[in-house]
């Protein structure tokens, strides 16, 4: 499917739930901008300066991960035309099974995404679009541990990487507008972006079970 099927389903979709979509946006932003003003990760920065800013930017992740991970069921549900609430967002943090996937599962994320990042960019680039479909996997399969649900992930995004990449590419004049608002177009932005790809993790997922009916027919 194009792209632009994708873009047009996530403002279908967001149509009527926009104040929603926005607030979980920024709710985030809020939270990873006060994380980031307290790091200094600069060539500059003193070893032991440098250092703490790291190790305060994975500490982060116990509050940020179960906050993404809402983020995203937020507009997957959107997607599923299933009106969401704002609790979605801390779901996560009431429920310690929840919390411990939400952490453990972003923890390996950011740490592998860096990590292959920082020597060959293409690789980095195949781990992410890999697993980004885990937090939708999540909400569908609350049952599912970490690595199952990155198992999933794996075999949902067998043949359609270059499809959700496109899909990202598609959105480079939007982030262009990102960078000439300073930012703050992209409460808009993310909320689509994501809202398109809860469309195409939608796409993929009955795909897979319509072809797995088949061959078990």
């Amino acid at each position: 499917m194009q792209s632009s099927v994708y873009k047009q389903f996530a403002l279908r979709m967001l149509s009527g739930n926009w104040g929603i979509a926005v607030f979980a946006a920024i709710a985030t932003m809020l939270v990873q901008t006060v994380v980031t003003t307290q790091l200094d990760l600069s060539r500059d920065a003193p070893p032991d300066v440098l250092l703490m800013s790291i190790v305060l930017l994975y500490a982060s992740i116990v509050l940020l991960a179960p906050l993404e991970m809402g983020r995203n069921w937020i507009y997957l549900d959107i997607a599923k035309e299933d009106k969401p609430t704002l609790g979605l967002l801390l779901e996560s943090f009431g429920s310690l099974k929840q919390y411990v996937r939400a952490v453990t599962f972003y923890g390996l994320f950011y740490l592998g995404l860096n990590v292959l990042m920082l020597f060959l960019i293409v690789p980095g680039i195949w781990f992410y679009l890999t697993y980004r479909m885990v937090p939708f996997i999540f909400r569908d399969r609350p049952d599912l541990s970490v690595w199952s649900a990155m198992r999933e992930s794996r075999r949902l995004m067998q043949g359609k990487k270059f499809v959700m990449l496109k899909l990202f590419a598609s959105f480079i004049g939007w982030y262009v507008i990102v960078l000439i608002t300073g930012g703050l177009a992209l409460i808009f932005v993310q909320p689509y972006l994501e809202t398109a790809l809860a469309g195409f993790y939608l796409e993929i997922k009955a795909e897979k079970e319509a072809q797995h009916e088949e061959t078990v027919g």
